[in-house]
């Protein structure tokens, strides 16, 4: 009998969704007779989030999980957020970035509390040095840089960099370079790990076995890229060689690294108490 399970995504994006796609291309889920229905969660609540839809955007798992909600992360693609800051021509550096204006995540975005700490961690004052411009996705975003209405903009893996860089845009930094924390892979409620321990394994199993597969066979990803995510042929080759670079080999993420991404998403959040890692990172064996 096929078993379903529900798998919230916040983007569609290879950042979010390439381990999946890589098992469905692969034939993984099949082959455990399991059937994944994809369901956009972006407008849906944290605590209306049903206890039995999974979700791979991890860092807005970590996020409910320091408010209170049971969400454990059993599963890391990355712990190296693929998000990117670009900015027009005359803009070299995130130093040169005070008196702009960014095109930036809404608010209630985990991008757009990463990019304030690296905008802060370049000396930028984000409440008095730059007029922050959220925007809803990366197609207003990237419009918005594109057309002149802003110096720089957040853009996410959705659109490959290599396609921005040949516009003539500048990158001024990787996330994954400037600050580590899981933020996809696989969370899901509590109740539901309890309830289903042995299909939630199987699941984590099948996306470690995309992450070999990433890891090991760029031919594979590139079709993906092209396949799902509109990735152009003249960039699908450098695009997976890139990404290769950013995916866990064992889908799992240091103490330290876990440790930290609470510690600093409790800083951003103003919660007061950060609790130990272990409590929200699950990491099956």
């Amino acid at each position: 009998m096929m078993a379903t399970i529900q798998v919230g995504f916040k983007a569609f994006d290879p950042h979010e969704l390439l381990c999946h796609f890589v098992a469905v291309n692969a034939g993984l889920y099949k082959r455990e007779n399991i059937d994944v229905e994809l369901i956009d969660i972006t407008f849906v609540a944290e605590t209306e989030l049903p206890s039995h839809v999974s979700q791979v955007s991890c860092g807005a798992a970590l996020g409910s999980a320091l408010r209170g909600i049971p969400q454990r992360i059993l599963f890391v693609a990355t712990d190296k957020p693929m998000f990117w800051i670009y900015s027009n021509n005359k803009i070299k550096s995130i130093g040169e970035l005070a008196k702009s204006r960014i095109a930036t995540f809404p608010a209630l975005a985990p991008p757009y509390h990463l990019a304030n700490i690296i905008l802060r961690k370049s000396g930028i004052n984000v409440e008095q040095d730059v007029v922050l411009l959220p925007a809803r996705d990366d197609v207003a975003r990237f419009g918005l840089l594109a057309s002149g209405h802003v110096d720089a903009a957040v853009i996410s893996s959705a659109i490959a960099p290599a396609k921005i860089v040949q516009t003539g845009k500048n990158m001024l930094c990787f996330f994954g370079d400037e600050i580590r924390i899981p933020t996809t892979g696989l969370a899901v409620d509590q109740s539901y790990m309890e309830k289903e321990t042995e299909l939630i394994r199987t699941l984590v199993n099948i996306l470690k076995q995309s992450l070999s597969i990433i890891h090991e066979d760029p031919d594979a990803v590139a079709r993906v890229l092209k396949e799902y995510f509109d990735v152009d042929d003249r960039i699908k080759m450098e695009t997976a060689e890139l990404l290769q670079n950013y995916y866990t080999h064992d889908g799992k993420t240091t103490q330290e690294i876990a440790q930290n991404a609470i510690n600093t998403l409790c800083n951003s959040l103003s919660i007061s108490t950060a609790p130990d890692w272990q409590q929200i990172y699950n990491l099956l064996a």
